[in-house]
């Protein structure tokens, strides 16, 4: 496994010896659409201090999921060509490199001691355990490690240092409580705002036109390890009860995690596909959740949120875990769809709860989390 991600290093090796005069930014993203969220903030703050050159490389370009037919495989060939060559040769060039996950070529990688690299990671705040706290396989916790020797990292709070150390196997010193970029945009006036919510709904109803005059209930599941499991997701939901129920009011959302391939659902608006998850958590009213992370962000805006862990045994035995006991999530935890049905028809929410968790999540309730980071990295102020 370790194989190709040493290639890329040594190729990159190579490259260093011949880079002078480097001023760019480079961005490593897990996906190519995954530019949406802390890098692209990243990007905007950068932008504001200097005309820098950026780039950026997807470690999707170094999978072979989908690689089927002759074409497919052609067309393979040349994005690894690009990967490995125009990839490694521009990121030898870049003085600021910035990560939305972990890439394992860093462990072989000798970087110049000028550069800084920067992990961005791609969620807030601490719920389900990832990284080595997840982790079985002994090589890619030290792949992990590896990796990560040399990196940067920012958290929402100081509260949860111990966790992302853990996670990414680094020092203390390697973390600091600048906040997440992506969290800029529930304080940016420029998004936050009722026009703009009102457009984001307007666009949204003229595709759908069932939602006008009815709140949103956007149920947002993540994914599981075992496809089964994820088959699950669908099944365990009672959709055609809870619109039965609460239609008149209500219209339902689903927001898949990329990773499932979900099947059709009858009276359910599907926004898997949509572009800008931070939209839908603006304009929805109510979260339905299980363990995604989007519930870290969601609690900012002081709505209500629903935990519905259909598999939670399952999920504790077989799956992640978490870095706190279940039962402290900051809203009523539904056990089927008629509970779900219930608390939206009683209003049972403690918003108390909200707000503790915010508290013990974020150091920082502002727009300046990409400012802090970006001032970091200039050594302009820090």
């Amino acid at each position: 496994m370790n194989f190709k991600y040493k290639i890329f290093a040594y190729i990159f090796n190579f490259f260093k010896l011949f880079s002078f005069n480097r001023n760019d930014v480079f961005f490593i993203l897990d996906k190519k659409n995954s530019f949406n969220g802390n890098s692209k903030f990243i990007k905007n703050e950068l932008s504001k201090r200097d005309k820098f050159k950026f780039y950026t490389l997807s470690k999707e370009d170094y999978s072979f999921q989908g690689v089927k037919s002759p074409i497919n495989t052609i067309k393979k060939f040349f994005t690894l060509l690009n990967f490995f060559f125009i990839g490694s040769y521009r990121l030898s060039k870049s003085k600021y490199v910035f990560l939305n996950d972990n890439f394992f070529p860093l462990a072989y990688m000798n970087f110049n001691k000028d550069v800084t690299i920067f992990q961005l990671w791609h969620a807030p705040g601490a719920f389900k355990k990832f990284g080595i706290s997840s982790l079985d396989d002994e090589n890619v916790k030290i792949l992990t490690k590896l990796s990560n020797k040399n990196l940067k990292l920012s958290v929402s709070s100081k509260n949860i240092f111990e966790f992302y150390q853990e996670a990414f196997g680094v020092n203390k010193d390697q973390i600091f409580n600048f906040g997440v970029p992506r969290i800029d945009y529930y304080f940016n006036k420029k998004y936050n705002n009722n026009e703009n919510i009102k457009n984001i709904r307007k666009n949204l109803e003229r595709r759908y036109p069932e939602i006008k005059g009815k709140k949103l209930v956007l149920y947002a599941p993540t994914f599981r390890e075992n496809k089964e499991k994820n088959d699950d997701i669908v099944n365990k939901f009672d959709f055609k009860r809870f619109n039965s129920c609460l239609g008149d009011k209500f219209s339902l959302i689903f927001k898949s995690h990329p990773k499932i391939t979900t099947p059709s659902i009858e009276g359910v608006i599907d926004l898997t596909t949509y572009s800008d998850e931070k939209e839908l958590l603006l304009i929805s009213d109510i979260l339905i959740t299980d363990y995604s992370s989007l519930m870290v962000e969601y609690a900012l805006l002081s709505k209500p949120i629903i935990f519905y862990p259909f598999d939670l045994d399952y999920y504790l035995k077989y799956e992640r875990g978490f870095y706190f006991d279940y039962k402290d999530v900051p809203g009523p935890i539904a056990k089927d769809t008629d509970e779900i049905i219930k608390i939206i028809k009683n209003n049972d929410f403690d918003f108390n709860l909200i707000d503790n968790f915010v508290k013990n999540n974020y150091d920082y309730l502002d727009s300046n989390s990409s400012k802090r980071i970006v001032d970091y990295v200039l050594k302009s102020e820090f």
